[in-house]
């Protein structure tokens, strides 16, 4: 594993519902984190990918998560709600 995958980080951005693998079997409703730089899948580590992600039910909140991204994943171990200004967007 290469170091950026294990380095812990700390991303601020808006969490957002969208369609993921669109037009495959494995579409589903994801949740993203929509940041100033970009927007990637965000779930809470150490969870089972195929359960209900406990961050959809802050959809349209902004919040600051620490933890660790993987390619389009953010991995998130912690996480709080902050404001849109905190939030940098």
């Amino acid at each position: 594993m290469s170091d950026d995958k294990k380095k812990v980080i700390t991303v601020k951005g808006q969490l957002v519902l969208k369609t993921f693998a669109r037009t495959t079997k494995s579409e589903s409703l994801g949740v993203y984190l929509r940041t100033a730089d970009g927007s990637f899948l965000i779930r809470p580590a150490g969870r089972n990918p195929f359960m209900d992600n406990p961050l959809a039910e802050l959809a349209g909140k902004y919040i600051e998560a620490e933890g660790r991204k993987s390619d389009y994943v953010f991995f998130a171990r912690r996480w709080k709600e902050i404001t849109e200004e905190e939030a940098g967007l």
